[in-house]
């Protein structure tokens, strides 16, 4: 796998988890699972901007 997949993979994972929270509950808004599962995948996708070629 290559370097910054990882990253953005948790990214989604977190934001769709902090979205489905913050549809279902009356109460509850997770805006820091939103806010960092951007920042996840911003930073898979400059990590994965970043890496070298594969061959």
């Amino acid at each position: 796998m290559r370097p910054g997949v990882g990253w953005i993979i948790a990214g989604v994972a977190l934001l769709g988890a902090g979205v489905a929270v913050t549809l279902f509950s009356n109460a509850v808004v997770w805006y820091g699972a939103m806010i960092v599962g951007v920042i996840w995948i911003v930073r898979g996708i400059s990590r994965l901007a970043k890496a070298p070629p594969q061959q």
